[in-house]
């Protein structure tokens, strides 16, 4: 079960809650989920990432009816190093590569984003979630979505 939580227009703590209704007479799950959204990515005081979104329809690389590999830039904005990790992404359509080293204080690196060729016919709204090594541990939830269906995906020439 996949449950989509949009922070929208929230700028302070949001707290939100989902229930399994089921005809189990055993224990039955919640979940509670809580957020702080920020105004404006760029106003991130640990790093902030350039694009901050993909909507994969619309950000194909010039000249490229299907791009199925995107770069993102991280830049650390603090004054220590940075290790980001990716601590959630899909099981499906979507790879995510974070830097294997630290980023050094104004520094920037890139996150590898891989589209699995599979998606050309999927339409999907989807997100991966990076962190910090900073003290609070700063997460970072990036959404990626295609609304458009693009055809076949591509065959090697091999």
């Amino acid at each position: 079960m996949e449950i989509i939580f949009a922070t929208g227009h929230y700028s302070s703590k949001v707290m939100k809650s989902a229930s399994i209704i089921c005809n189990s007479t055993g224990f039955v799950p919640g979940l509670s989920i809580s957020a702080f959204p920020i105004k404006s990515p760029d106003s991130m005081t640990v790093f902030t990432c350039t694009p901050y979104a993909l909507d994969l329809d619309t950000d194909r690389p010039d000249g490229q009816k299907h791009a199925w590999e995107y770069e993102v830039k991280v830049k650390n904005v603090s004054s220590a190093d940075l290790a980001l990790s990716v601590v959630s992404q899909p099981d499906r359509f979507i790879r995510v590569e974070a830097p294997k080293s630290d980023i050094g204080p104004g520094k920037e690196k890139t996150i590898k984003i891989k589209i699995e060729p599979d998606v050309a016919d999927t339409l999907f709204t989807k997100s991966f979630t990076l962190e910090a090594s900073d003290s609070a541990k700063t997460r970072f939830t990036f959404p990626i979505k295609k609304a458009m269906r693009w055809g076949p995906a591509p065959t090697s020439s091999r």
